[in-house]
């Protein structure tokens, strides 16, 4: 019988994709060519262990999975480009809670798409998480910085574009295994960033050497140790426990936020991340006592 892996992983995994915004934040580069060289080196490193693994299930891939995969890239990368823009023009902990909005979104995805009956406690969830981004978007009007404003709305755009990408994930990882799915989301994630960059006429190169470490590092330790990592616990613990664990990423973020940048959270960003992470959070415990999924 093949041994479960630590719990202790999933942590690490958390840990992990919160750092994303730290390196972003030490990055000069523009936001497209960030998040498309970071998908570039993802890919990099994960071709040779999928094609070794799963070279036939890539010839067996049926026609609808594959473009469901597609369409789950094209969500993909129009989160990253949102979402990395924001962490420029925002606080770190305003665009990382706001982003964890996602389960949100997924639950009213699920609702109008699936036709998922809603249950009063995600009504609750839902109507919490928006109390507490109206909260945090208080604050900003409020600042003197009108790109702060810009950065939340991006946030909040890059929570919806992921919560496609993890719907149409939830669909398609019933046939693919996780290699294969991750692969080729990635790969066309990749492709239509530096489209995007091409369309836009973002420079793509050149850059420093430094900055290359940073598109590297963000491959390696956020989407390999994070986000990949994550796909291969899932088929170990339950999804809605992985789920749980991922609402830590803000408070991982904003932590290190305030000890490297000096950047304090205002009363705005606390009391709405509070509000948005509790109902979440209440939201998919309760939706996991409600289907009886057991957490191992």
């Amino acid at each position: 019988m093949e041994k479960s892996p630590s719990k202790y992983w999933i942590l690490a995994g958390t840990f992990f994709t919160s750092l994303s915004s730290i390196i972003i934040r030490y990055s000069t580069a523009p936001a497209l060519v960030i998040s498309a060289y970071r998908m570039l080196f993802t890919c990099m490193m994960l071709l040779f262990p999928v094609m070794i693994k799963s070279r036939k299930e890539f010839q067996e891939i049926r026609k609808k999975d594959f473009i469901l995969c597609i369409l789950s890239g094209i969500f993909l990368a129009l989160h990253y480009a949102s979402w990395i823009s924001s962490i420029k023009m925002t606080t770190i902990a305003n665009s990382t809670v706001l982003v964890a909005c996602s389960p949100m979104f997924v639950a009213l995805a699920n609702f109008f798409f699936l036709k998922e009956k809603p249950s009063g406690r995600m009504v609750i969830g839902i109507a919490m998480s928006l109390t507490g981004t109206a909260i945090i978007a208080m604050g900003s009007a409020g600042s003197t910085q009108t790109s702060m404003m810009t950065g939340n709305i991006l946030a909040f755009l890059g929570a919806i574009f992921v919560a496609g990408y993890l719907v149409i994930g939830g669909i398609v990882r019933k046939n693919l295994s996780a290699g294969t799915y991750v692969f080729i989301v990635y790969s066309v994630s990749a492709v239509v960033l530096f489209a995007m960059c091409f369309l836009s006429s973002t420079p793509v190169y050149p850059y420093p050497v430094r900055e290359f470490a940073l598109f590297f590092a963000l491959a390696f330790f956020c989407s390999i140790l994070g986000h990949t990592v994550y796909n291969y616990l899932v088929k170990y613990f339950s999804s809605t426990l992985i789920s749980v664990s991922t609402l830590s990423e803000p408070i991982f973020a904003s932590i290190l936020a305030l000890i490297i940048f000096r950047e304090t959270p205002s009363v705005y960003t606390l009391a709405g991340g509070i509000i948005i992470i509790t109902g979440i959070f209440y939201y998919i415990i309760t939706q996991n006592k409600e289907s009886g999924i057991n957490n191992n």
